[in-house]
């Protein structure tokens, strides 16, 4: 196994640190590229893909046809005036379903939130324009429920409360 361990690579590649690189690079590269040709969001079996985003629109989603009549069914999207996301979720034969994204003008996240058809259940978080957390709480059918928590923008607890269908309790 004698000789130059260089030889056995390129002449521009001269030692196994530089191939490591050179991969590296050839990955991220590839990435790079792939990522740019992303044709959109994907919908479901039987929808397609409605709008456009930025510079040629300010909506996309999915949209089937049920009944005669157009659904939204598949990803949603609505982009501000500077083309970054507002709003961001699914729906589900016409309702909101699973998690939902209000985002600032500044593209930080504004709230996140969980619906399961049509009504809000689950995991409620809201931030500050800063990024710091504001509130967290649960929703069941529509309505808080649990314990509520508050935080200042600077980000000290500020309060705590409990619901029950809504209604504070303590």
């Amino acid at each position: 196994m004698g000789g130059n361990a260089a030889a056995a690579f390129p002449p521009s590649i001269s030692r196994p640190g530089d191939l490591m690189n050179f991969r590296t690079l050839a990955l991220a590269l590839t990435l790079v590229l792939a990522a740019g040709c992303e044709s959109g969001p994907s919908c479901p079996p039987g929808a397609q893909l409605m709008g456009a985003a930025p510079p040629d629109g300010e909506q996309q989603w999915c949209q089937k046809i049920a009944d005669g009549k157009p659904v939204k069914h598949g990803y949603y999207v609505v982009y501000g005036p500077n083309g970054l996301k507002l709003i961001e979720g699914d729906y589900l034969d016409g309702k909101q379903d699973g998690e939902w994204t209000i985002y600032y003008e500044s593209g930080l996240q504004q709230t996140v939130d969980h619906y399961k058809n049509g009504v809000q259940e689950g995991q409620h978080i809201g931030w500050y324009p800063n990024g710091k957390i504001a509130t967290m709480g649960q929703y069941k059918n529509g309505k808080r429920e649990g314990t509520w928590k508050r935080w200042d923008s600077d980000g000290f607890k500020n309060w705590e409360e409990v619901y029950k269908d809504d209604k504070k309790v303590s």
